[in-house]
């Protein structure tokens, strides 16, 4: 028994030098980057992991903290430099199911760096060797969605979605962005899913089907006017019904609102217009 404690414990004496020396090593960034001389000194993670004679999750652990205080420096000028590295190269490699470094390193290059890209290709390398974190493709979503690449983020959130697990809400996320992006229809089906949900409670059905029915005229909406553009590009003037856009074979069809009622066409200005959701849409 006190064999086995005495390797134990010359094992995390390796494991807590091993993470000691590399802390030193990136220490010395600062005063190298004065000198002109190379930058990093923290060696890659799969060496340190060989090093570590298994102990690897707890020297991610060690060193994981130090780069939390590391990067809680402001005075540094140069603190974003390296950060990609530490914490998707460096502690992703000593241990890849460590989801914390991969948020945390994304958030200090996105939100502190505005370096979007950077902090994508941490949640990224994350995600590929953790498919079942749904959370690493959530806060790529919430990443994209504050940068305003709604396409991106719901393409983030549907893969978000996807994962065994993942909330209802990641789905509202997704329908969101489709709708904020512009994709109607596929926002629809989004919402639709939403409502479906098994795990969506009845607050969040009533959102969806609100959602649903405000999309649908905004969609029927914007399919009416485009049918109107193209109307009156063929016969310089708008037409005094909706119906002739079906007659004139400009749209399949036209429909009624959610509440079953005819859009209405004001034909001197092309405003059309639904009394269920108050829209009005012209040119």
């Amino acid at each position: 028994m006190s064999r086995r404690r005495g390797i134990g414990a010359l094992l995390l004496a390796l494991s807590v030098a091993t993470a000691g020396w590399a802390r030193v090593g990136l220490a010395r960034v600062e005063g190298a980057g004065r000198e002109g001389r190379p930058l990093l000194y923290l060696p890659n993670g799969r060496h340190l992991r060989a090093m570590t004679l298994g102990h690897a999750p707890l020297a991610a652990d060690l060193l994981y903290l130090w780069a939390i205080q590391y990067y809680s420096d402001y005075r540094r000028a140069d603190r974003f430099r390296f950060v990609e590295h530490v914490f998707g190269t460096v502690i992703a490699d000593l241990d890849p199911r460590y989801i914390d470094p991969y948020w945390l390193g994304a958030m200090i290059l996105t939100v502190e760096a505005g370096d979007l890209e950077g902090g994508l290709r941490i949640l990224e390398k994350g995600l590929e060797r953790n498919p079942d974190a749904w959370v690493l493709a959530y806060l790529a979503g919430f990443e994209c969605y504050r940068a305003g690449q709604y396409d991106r983020a719901a393409g983030y959130f549907g893969r978000a979605a996807r994962v065994e697990g993942a909330p209802s809400a990641v789905r509202r996320a997704r329908a969101g962005m489709l709708a904020r992006h512009g994709d109607l229809r596929e926002a629809i089906a989004g919402w639709r899913e939403v409502l479906e949900d098994p795990g969506s409670d009845a607050a969040t059905r009533a959102i969806a089907e609100r959602q649903i029915r405000d999309l649908t005229i905004r969609a029927d909406v914007a399919n009416l006017e485009a049918g109107l553009r193209e109307y009156r590009a063929r016969f310089g003037r708008f037409p005094r019904r909706l119906r002739d856009l079906a007659e004139r074979g400009i749209v399949a069809s036209v429909p009624t609102d959610p509440d079953g009622a005819p859009y209405r066409l004001d034909p001197a200005s092309g405003r059309v217009s639904s009394a269920a959701g108050r829209v009005l849409v012209g040119r």
